[in-house]
């Protein structure tokens, strides 16, 4: 945390008008969580002096505390929402790196680009996540308490739900959600991290949780400091990839399957369960007649007509050797037409839809 007063007049404060401010440094102001991803921004203070009304070597000591307050002071902290809140933070992918060692799969604050984004009325009536500002990676997470107060949609000087006294007197919980990814480009993964930083109220509030005890000196007497102001607890997620062969086979098999299970079912359904099956069954498929059928009517267009002494009628007209039977020719053609006409009608009858009528047996005469 940073900052200074820059010439910072307490007459001309409004919340000084009512209650007594203090001027105090970034070492008093700022309260670290009980992990380095929480801290407090105190913004109200109160210093209790206490002595000792139990002796240290009592063997009983019959109070709910062996101390007792002599006296008190609180006071608003004048200026705290122009001090700055620096952020560093980083983040990496274990199981990528550790078998990649490339440094696309982990990042910090000084090195990817971020942006700050805020759940609320984009101006138009709709709420949703609009983006306020771009993080330069050179400058990193900067922010003062006043500008992370306004992308949680909270001010020092309103009250929250329930409460009596403003925030600045009462306290806030804010989750910073810092998200990375490196799927924000259309050919991922990127070769670059990105992350955005949202500031949101926590569901539970109240003064307890915005607020640190600190005892200074022991023995006979000491001071008791409470904090109060603005706990901000940071939340870490993000969602890495991996381009991976395997994964992609994988996923590629997978969509089939289901595409084809899917198809199968819903067709099912449709030509036996719901209304007008029927009618939806016969214009989904196409029926033809047993392929065997097919075959036979096939076979009786392919028959030659033979002669009765064995040789065919084709090879007959090539040698115009007609011997015989040449007064019959006539005759004979004419029931090749008729063999092949009930072929043909044969075929059309099966039901299948290409009936293609097959060139003349014999030339033209």
């Amino acid at each position: 945390m940073s900052g200074g007063l820059h010439g910072l007049n307490i007459s001309q404060i409004d919340y000084c008008e009512d209650k007594d401010c203090r001027f105090v440094d970034e070492h008093t102001i700022f309260v670290s969580g009980p992990s380095e991803k929480s801290l407090l921004v105190s913004t109200y203070i109160k210093e209790r002096e206490q002595k000792r009304r139990c002796k240290e070597d009592a063997a009983v000591c019959p109070h709910m505390s062996p101390f007792f307050t002599e006296k008190e002071d609180a006071f608003y902290v004048a200026g705290v929402e122009k001090m700055q809140i620096v952020v560093e933070h980083e983040a990496m992918a274990p199981s990528f790196y550790s078998s990649y060692h490339n440094e696309k799969f982990r990042g910090g604050s000084s090195e990817m680009k971020g942006k700050l984004v805020s759940y609320r009325d984009d101006g138009t009536g709709r709420v949703r996540t609009v983006d306020l500002n771009d993080i330069d990676p050179t400058v990193g997470l900067r922010m003062t308490v006043e500008e992370v107060l306004d992308a949680a949609g909270l001010s020092l000087d309103k009250k929250l739900e329930g409460e009596k006294h403003p925030v600045r007197h009462t306290g806030a919980v804010i989750n910073a959600h810092l998200r990375y990814s490196n799927t924000h480009t259309f050919l991922s993964p990127s070769s670059e991290m990105q992350y955005t930083v949202e500031f949101a109220p926590a569901l539970n509030q109240g003064s307890q949780l915005a607020s640190a005890y600190e005892p200074v000196g022991f023995g006979d007497a000491r001071m008791m400091v409470k904090r109060t102001g603005i706990r901000i607890i940071f939340l870490q997620q993000g969602k890495l990839g991996c381009f991976s062969v395997v994964a992609f086979f994988q996923t590629l098999a997978a969509g089939f399957f289901i595409t084809a299970t899917t198809t199968w079912l819903m067709g099912q359904i449709v030509t036996r369960y719901i209304p007008l099956a029927e009618r939806y069954e016969v214009a989904k498929y196409e029926y033809t007649e047993n392929i065997n059928n097919i075959r036979q009517s096939m076979n009786l267009m392919n028959d030659r007509v033979l002669e009765q002494g064995g040789r065919s009628v084709a090879a007959m007209l090539q040698r115009n050797d007609y011997g015989a039977v040449g007064q019959e020719m006539p005759r004979v053609a004419e029931s090749a037409v008729r063999v092949e006409s009930a072929a043909i009608s044969r075929l059309a009858s099966t039901g299948s839809l290409v009936a293609q009528q097959p060139p003349p047996m014999y030339p033209q005469q």
